[in-house]
């Protein structure tokens, strides 16, 4: 299965909380605050000194554990809330992907954890999610905090990071999510010829449209089309994959 149950029922649960499903190509970006309790912010020339300045301005004060540098997108969550950051000068098809991106990390990285955790404890847990006290005993040995969020939830989406589906698991986990909120495996299925003879031509087919139909980025469209036809028994044979390209 190309996308595991629980991320499928947290693209569910976003579509279920917009009230609609969108049309393709899908533009997250007016239905961040109506799904989520989230807010998105664009500025131009995303950098991390920006994002501290503009949190500065609105009252609270953040600062990067780093130095400044120029990022594609970020996430910052406290409180059960979240603030999803975006390049304004981006191209909409990376736009597109960034926002989706992001929304992966907050509710599968945040807002899971979170209200599984207040499942579990009640809602005093919350003082620890967001770092004014310390976990109890009984707090610190249950599975649901380890390795948890704790405090101010940052995610970076780095300048020269190329989504695909080798990334390390959480990454990966946010682009599942994000490329099945915009293209779901399903629907790319329904609109490509997959019975094209040739690995090659069944790849370059496929990333067109999800380039043209979906709005992918094309850094984003050729890994996708690349599992997806694996997913359904349609990859490369072993002839192909050691041909000279």
């Amino acid at each position: 299965m190309w996308l595991d149950s629980l991320s499928q029922e947290l693209v569910n649960r976003f579509w279920r909380q917009c009230g609609e499903v969108e049309s393709f190509p899908r533009n997250l970006e007016p239905l961040v605050s109506l799904a989520l309790p989230a807010k998105l912010v664009k500025l131009p020339h995303l950098e991390l000194q920006g994002i501290e300045g503009w949190l500065t301005k609105r009252g609270p004060s953040f600062l990067f554990n780093c130095r400044s540098r120029a990022v594609r997108g970020c996430l910052i969550a406290y409180g059960g809330q979240g603030l999803i950051f975006i390049d304004e000068n981006d191209p909409e098809d990376e736009r597109r992907f960034t926002v989706a991106h992001e929304i992966g990390h907050f509710i599968a990285d945040y807002l899971l954890v979170r209200e599984d955790a207040i499942a579990k404890f009640g809602d005093p847990i919350t003082e620890v999610f967001d770092g004014r006290r310390q976990p109890s005993v009984a707090e610190r040995v249950h599975s649901l905090l380890a390795g948890a969020p704790l405090g101010v939830f940052t995610n970076l989406m780095e300048r020269d990071q190329t989504a695909g589906l080798e990334l390390w698991e959480i990454e990966d986990r946010a682009d599942r999510i994000a490329m099945a909120l915009l293209a779901p495996p399903e629907e790319v299925l329904l609109q490509s010829d997959t019975s094209l003879s040739g690995f090659q031509w069944r790849l370059k087919a496929m990333v067109n449209i999800l380039h043209e139909y979906f709005g992918l980025p094309a850094p984003v469209a050729s890994p996708y089309a690349w599992s997806l036809l694996e997913d359904i028994g349609r990859g490369a044979s072993w002839a192909e994959t050691f041909r000279p390209r």
